[in-house]
């Protein structure tokens, strides 16, 4: 019995140390102590990802396909997905449709398809039609680009 209490908080302590798809972190540890998840040191404070995920097989998020023109440049990626708050809980990140990503990391609401660099692949409608929390350009963020388009008022 005291055997099976041991391993049961065992398990249990592994378990809590999993960080979710999209959290802050310094090395792959942080996000997984047993490797499914790793640690994407390029964006801004680290962020928990999958790497070469496939449709439908995030825990949570969903699967991000980058660079997908032309096709042997794709990259796929387990990003966070966020609603219409657009709250990401990171100051540098932006709640973004993945067509709405610039090839310079810059956001645009009206880019052609052979300018967008990413989409979401899962089959799961809500996840398919979700924005997805990315670091933009630094200094673009979503609402800075929204409060100069009501600035400029057209002209």
């Amino acid at each position: 019995m005291r055997r099976a209490t041991i391993t049961w908080l065992a398990l249990l302590a592994l378990a809590g140390c999993k960080m979710n798809i999209g959290d802050a972190c310094g090395s792959s540890i942080d996000c997984s102590v047993t490797g499914e998840r790793q640690c994407d040191l390029s964006q801004p404070g680290g962020y928990c990802t999958i790497f070469a995920c496939d449709a439908d097989t995030c825990p949570e998020g969903a699967c991000v396909e980058w660079r997908f023109i032309p096709s042997r440049t794709a990259e796929t990626w387990c990003m966070k997905t966020c609603d219409n708050t657009g709250d990401c809980g990171r100051r540098e990140y932006s709640c973004v449709l993945p067509e709405n990503i610039t090839q310079s990391g810059g956001f645009s609401q009206d880019l052609l398809l052979e300018e967008r660099v990413a989409r979401i692949i899962d089959l799961n409608l809500y996840k398919a039609e979700a924005k997805i929390c990315v670091a933009l350009t630094p200094g673009v963020t979503v609402d800075s680009l929204e409060s100069e388009s009501e600035l400029d008022a057209g002209m």
